[in-house]
């Protein structure tokens, strides 16, 4: 029985290992690297016949997610090949999965290139609602539970989603025998890390030069706003984010998204000592004792209606609400979550009136996502 088990054992480590060794990263390549400054989860080759594209692991970066080689449709499948998902491009017909990738999709001029959407209810881009209600868009309901006979009457070229960690696949779609392009930019920490995945999906649509373009002027924008901000002279007002929900206060971490555009337009923001790298909740009192004080109060709502200082009543001896320094973004009502992954620089810019609001008049006339809160 100790021989059986130890055998098991050797078989199983062996299994281990290869499966392990096949996920790792190659680090010899053929063909030409295609440069990406800000994105760490991304490399590109050109190579003889087709492009060789590798997605790192985004929760074990030693490892790849997967490997696509992108193949002009128009030509034939190159003999030299190394193993990779096959995806035929551009792509005339697509399943896209995630309402930010609709909006860039349209953004680079390949709506046309849309054939299916997920989450219609969560979208805000009114000609992707249009031509959703008019047919030309088919609607598979939830990403988490799509329709797959719709799926396959569409037979798209490659269906576009966000991977999830341990999620162990994507149910009855990998049997479709369709590509899935694991749209990971959502892990970036860099806000011009994950902007910069448009180049990627300008070769998946055939609109690289747009996307070069479009990529080029986020981050001139960016960087501009950025310089000028560390140009100010005076300090740097300390900032709140965020809102008690049921006792629990989701905070992003000191090594977040959102911290390093806090930082960017010039904010002390109270919890960018801490190390995590998402949101995480944190005990009202935590927050209450650090926030306490804080010059800037930021909040992001779902709600229909507004807030107003009366809604937030309970937090009148915060130093933001007795000074009237709160402002709130209501995401049903902007295109806050549609625009900001692949457009950082206008939440940027933003964020750099409200820290620095003594410069100009009405702030509200110069923001694009938040408003001075209401009485």
């Amino acid at each position: 029985m100790k021989k059986n088990t130890g055998f098991l054992i050797l078989v199983s480590l062996i299994l281990l290992l290869a499966g392990c060794h096949r996920n790792k990263i190659s680090e010899t390549h053929e063909g030409k690297e295609i440069r990406f400054d800000y994105a760490k989860l991304i490399r590109v080759w050109e190579c003889d016949g087709f492009k060789k594209m590798e997605i790192r692991n985004p929760w074990d970066t030693t490892c790849l997610l997967q490997t696509y080689l992108l193949v002009d449709k128009t030509k034939e499948i190159p003999a030299n090949c190394p193993d990779g998902v096959v995806v035929r491009v551009p792509l005339e017909k697509s399943a896209v999965f995630t309402t930010v990738h609709c909006s860039l999709i349209e953004e680079l001029g390949a709506v046309n290139s849309i054939s299916g959407i997920c989450e219609l209810e969560y979208i805000t881009n009114p000609n992707i609602i249009s031509l959703t209600q008019s047919g030309k868009i088919v609607d598979f309901g939830s990403s988490m539970s799509p329709d797959i006979e719709k799926i396959i009457t569409v037979s798209p070229d490659a269906i576009l989603l966000s991977p999830f960690n341990n999620s162990g696949g994507h149910g009855g779609l990998d049997k479709l025998g369709i590509p899935i392009v694991e749209c990971a930019d959502y892990m970036e920490s860099d806000p011009l890390g994950r902007a910069e995945w448009i180049k990627l999906y300008g070769m998946l649509f055939g609109k690289e030069s747009e996307a070069d373009s479009i990529f080029s002027k986020v981050t001139e924008t960016y960087t501009q706003i950025e310089k000028e901000a560390q140009q100010e002279t005076g300090s740097h007002p300390s900032l709140l984010y965020g809102l008690d929900n049921g006792g629990s206060w989701f905070i992003p971490g000191g090594k977040s998204y959102m911290a390093k555009m806090f930082a960017s337009a010039g904010a002390n923001y109270i919890f960018g000592e801490t190390t995590h790298s998402g949101a995480e909740p944190f005990a009202f009192e935590t927050v209450y004792d650090k926030g306490c004080n804080a010059d800037i109060w930021l909040i992001l709502g779902t709600e229909v209606a507004d807030k107003t200082y009366k809604d937030l009543q309970r937090f009148s001896n915060f130093k933001s609400y007795k000074e009237k320094r709160v402002y709130a973004c209501n995401t049903t009502k902007t295109s806050f979550f549609d625009e900001i992954p692949f457009h950082p620089e206008r939440l940027l810019k933003d964020l750099y009136v409200i820290f620095h609001s003594e410069k100009y008049g009405d702030v509200n006339e110069y923001l694009h996502y938040y408003r001075k809160l209401a009485e």
